[in-house]
């Protein structure tokens, strides 16, 4: 009885983590270079070590590991010099306030200085250093290899990275990831190419997400209904049978 008290909780808990994530994947359905994540719910039991195999009494139900999915989104034409996509693998490298982030959101403008920036002001990176225009320099043109160019002038190359396989990265806010490990060294992209006037938008699909979200509510309300259950039970051995006796 109490592990079945347990096992509910269990359950409710992983669950409500996992709404969550789908909540946050659908908050961002229309944000650029934003990957949907999700949540991988472990169930198992431990056996005795004896001929029968018998189970411990305490089962376990836990959240057991958030993943990302690094899935290309959908490619959407802006017309915007300054909104660049990478079709094929890699990130844009950012120096933020925190330090150099990892994005796929190419959606920049230029700051006072004259500096390619993201939406929070962060600086763009070049192989070189940093990235930055005239004001009145005449148009800006970015090749599919990343070469910058202002009318005829090369001003720097995007510094477009990418790690090992599977992506061990953390989210980082504003669409940026940093690696998970210290020892997790960028590499070079295996391919790309990068298109000028266009983004990447989200790559969350919402109808899945609703299907999942209505499948975690059911099981949230059912484990709920099956924590009641046990608790009036117990309640009533402890309180009815126990007095009997």
């Amino acid at each position: 009885m109490i592990q079945g008290i347990s096992l509910a909780t269990q359950g409710m808990s992983a669950l409500a983590q996992k709404q969550d994530q789908i909540a946050n994947n659908l908050a961002n359905v229309n944000t650029t270079g934003y990957k949907q994540g999700n949540l991988f719910i472990k169930s198992y039991e431990k056996y005795v070590n004896n001929e029968k195999l018998e189970p411990f009494a305490n089962r376990e139900i836990k959240a057991d590991e958030v993943y990302i999915d690094y899935r290309e989104g959908r490619m959407k034409k802006t017309g915007n010099d300054l909104d660049f996509f990478i079709k094929g693998s890699g990130f844009f490298t950012v120096m933020t306030a925190g330090g150099v982030r990892y994005t796929r959101n190419g959606n920049f403008s230029l700051n006072p200085d004259g500096f390619l920036i993201t939406s929070d002001g962060s600086k763009v990176m070049s192989k070189s250093g940093f990235i930055r225009f005239h004001r009145d320099g005449g148009k800006i043109r970015v090749n599919h290899d990343g070469e910058v160019m202002q009318g005829e002038e090369v001003t720097g190359r995007l510094k477009i990275v990418d790690f090992k396989k599977p992506y061990r990265l953390l989210r980082d806010g504003n669409s940026y990831f940093r690696p998970q490990l210290p020892d997790n060294p960028i590499v070079q992209s295996p391919g790309f190419i990068i298109k000028q006037g266009f983004l990447e938008g989200s790559n969350v699909n919402a109808i899945q997400n609703m299907v999942e979200m209505i499948s975690a509510f059911r099981n949230y309300e059912a484990d709920q209904k099956a924590l009641q259950a046990q608790d009036q039970t117990l309640d009533k051995a402890v309180n009815s049978v126990g007095r009997l006796s």
